[in-house]
């Protein structure tokens, strides 16, 4: 082998290594930075092919900005709050934290004994009511803090001026039992304890399972919206972070009843349609109940819950601390916020209230192994930008796990059920796309790559596969058997999944075990409407948009070559073939009614539309050399603009590019003779 040939084969390898860790560990920034895309694809296997899309273009900046130049869209509560709960001697208190004085100067009001204080249990009636009972009165005198009757997990707090008899502060609030000082003295027999060093039966501790759920987030939009939790999950935190999520219903029940239960949502009504509640449905958590786990349920939006919002809900509490009570009682007190259907109690957004729920819990998490899922809904549901202001609260959770210990043993799905659903976004053609694409991230130990490592390097895997919450669903029943994780387990199962295809193929596969590349929307269980899938549709060569595609694609090569004058520009000789990239989904796309508010970003539509947006694909053969290539180019407004890059997919034997020492140009190049 002669010195230049080693060389360019040495060089090649160097490059070859550095472009698999690029692809490997930096995919998703090209994403985050919202330049041109560089992988054509978010999903590319023999079974399905999703197209990738900015998370920023022109064509949607418009959308981006347009609520920010109200000076209203900003998340703050109009009441202060006057009360906090604090643990003190095992017991629960609620303590004044707002200065006396300035409440006394507010209200107009000399002395603190012309305020009267009452707090009340809460009985909740019905969907969207409850009834106040057990009125007991308390004043406001130092030390200003009330104690809590034991076991009560929630109350409302009203307080009066005594002498107009007009309510100045009314909020609610809760108490996570037991209070954290207790549970140090003494555990719960029916929880199996571990501090980091205790450990299970096979030897490795078990793993808690955290749900943390925005609704109506699309994978680009956490990018485009919540930067700054995007960047403190891909520097800090073992992630996985999945780009072929496909979502299998239209609104929230469908996409997590399979999450939850492993069931679709027609299959899930025989467990509640005749009973009239849903107490019998095979919810996961009752499984990690029957493991030792503590578990814990709460969405931010009562009325709107999944399994309250035209379903009978639970006659019994269906986990260990399930917050749906204080919740509804939260949305019979809402308040608004700066922001349309953002809703406050007390000073506290609705947002907030389920980060304090994790904050109070963090104790038993620290201590136990644990089930819990929190759902933010408010706000989220609404508005394309809503996500924004969120980010340094969700920042500040994912830190707190990290600083509390408690991602050391703890598997977290940081995810949504969908994309937005209705808006100006929505109506164009990229809001129909992540309307159907939400984001997931699975949030793992570091530890577990050395103890698992073949189910990992799966999961990993997996990040450019077609996945849904049946799959999730699946990946958490893997994390009750530990012992199935280890590596001989792995490749057992593997090789019997491999092994079933066509309609014996699983509608859910464990994200620990490779996905295998035939799988498609119909074996997935992924309705056509739903299916990001894309099907080729062949258009003549003499189309206009062809022809354009064909002179950005040797544009392109010639400009890669303008440092290398020994490499011939390349012209086009031949449209060998060319063809739209379209989703398997019917041509006509309807925009669903948006709630009534004061932004127009919000309907009401009922709206049916064609969107012409294609993405074309063209293979053309270039002269001299007779080389063929293959790009992609997506129309942006009036522009067509270059997808991913153009690739040499062929040559008829005149290969002549032995004049450059680049492996990474070579392709591009035909030498001069």
């Amino acid at each position: 082998m002669g010195e230049k040939s080693f060389r360019k084969l040495g060089l090649g390898v160097i490059l070859t290594a550095l472009i698999l860790y690029a692809l490997l560990f930096m995919d998703t920034l090209i994403y985050e930075a919202g330049g041109r895309i560089h992988n054509a694809f978010f999903v590319n296997t023999d079974g399905c092919r999703i197209v990738a899309m900015d998370a920023m273009n022109p064509t949607i900046a418009k959308y981006t900005d347009w609520e920010w130049e109200d000076r209203r869209f900003y998340l703050e509560c109009r009441e202060k709050t006057w009360f906090r709960t604090e643990v003190a001697n095992g017991e629960w208190y609620l303590k004044l934290i707002r200065d006396i004085d300035k409440i006394l100067e507010e209200n107009d009001l000399e002395h603190d004994w012309q305020i009267e204080c009452f707090w009340f249990r809460i009985r909740v009636t019905s969907r969207w009511r409850t009834k106040l009972t057990h009125r007991t009165k308390f004043l406001l005198e130092f030390p200003y803090a009330v104690k809590v009757p034991r076991n009560l997990r929630h109350l409302r707090v009203r307080c009066i001026n005594t002498l107009t008899n007009k309510s100045l502060t009314e909020d609610a609030h809760f108490f996570v039992q037991p209070p954290p000082e207790k549970l140090l003295k003494k555990a719960p027999p029916s929880l199996k304890r571990w501090d980091g060093k205790s450990l299970s039966g096979d030897g490795t501790p078990p793993i808690s399972v955290m749900i943390l759920g925005l609704d109506s987030v699309s994978h680009l939009n956490l990018i485009r919206q919540m930067p700054k939790t995007v960047r403190y999950m891909r520097q800090n935190m073992s992630h996985v972070e999945f780009w072929g999520f496909n979502k299998i219903g239209h609104n929230t029940y469908p996409n997590l009843i399979a999450l939850l239960t492993g069931l679709s949502a027609s299959e899930s009504q025989q467990y509640w349609i005749k009973q009239n509640c849903m107490d019998d449905l095979p919810l996961i958590w009752k499984e990690f109940k029957k493991a030792g786990y503590n578990t814990s349920f709460a969405e931010d939006m009562a009325i709107y819950s999944m399994f309250y919002y035209g379903k009978p809900g639970f006659k019994r509490p269906t986990t260990d601390h399930n917050f749906h009570d204080y919740m509804v009682e939260m949305y019979v007190l809402r308040e608004s916020s700066s922001v349309a259907d953002t809703h406050c109690v007390g000073g506290k957004t609705f947002i907030d209230v389920l980060l304090e729920m994790n904050e109070k819990l963090m104790p038993h998490k620290q201590r136990y192994p644990f089930f819990s899922f929190y759902w933010w809904a408010n706000g989220f549901h609404e508005f394309f930008n809503s996500p924004r202001l969120a980010d340094g609260r969700f920042e500040r959770l994912l830190r707190s796990l990290d600083e509390t210990g408690i991602t050391n043993n703890t598997i977290i799905l940081f995810m949504s059920d969908h994309g937005l659903r209705w808006g100006r976004f929505r109506r164009s053609f990229q809001g129909m796309i992540e309307d159907s694409q939400p984001f997931v991230s699975v949030l793992y130990p570091e530890w577990m790559r050395k103890e698992y490592p073949l189910a990992l390097r799966n999961l990993a895997g997996n990040a450019h596969s077609l996945i849904t919450t049946y799959d999730l669903h699946k990946t958490m029943k893997h994390i009750l058997d530990l012992s199935s994780l280890k590596d001989d387990s792995i490749i057992k199962k593997s090789e019997e999944l491999w092994k079933l295809k066509g309609s014996q193929a699983p509608k859910a596969v464990s994200l620990f075990l490779p996905i295998p590349p035939w799988r498609n929307c119909n074996t997935s269980h992924i309705p056509s409407e739903f299916c990001l899938c894309h099907k080729q549709v062949s258009i003549p060569e003499n189309n206009r948009g062809v022809k354009k595609t064909a002179s950005i694609i040797i544009d392109y090569i010639n400009q890669l070559m303008v440092e290398y004058p020994v490499c011939v520009p390349l012209k086009l000789d031949s449209i060998v073939s060319a063809y739209f990239a379209v989703p398997e989904r019917n041509d006509d796309f309807h925009v669903e009614k948006g709630h009534k508010n004061a932004y127009p970003e919000q309907g009401p539509f009922w709206e049916k539309r064609t969107y012409e947006d294609r993405d074309i694909v063209v293979r053309l053969k270039t002269k001299p050399g007779n080389a063929y290539f293959e790009g992609m180019t997506r129309k942006q407004g009036s522009k067509l603009s270059l997808i991913g890059e153009v690739v040499r997919v062929g040559d008829d034997g005149n290969k002549n590019n032995d004049c450059i020492e680049n492996p990474l140009l070579e392709p591009f190049c035909h030498c001069a003779l």
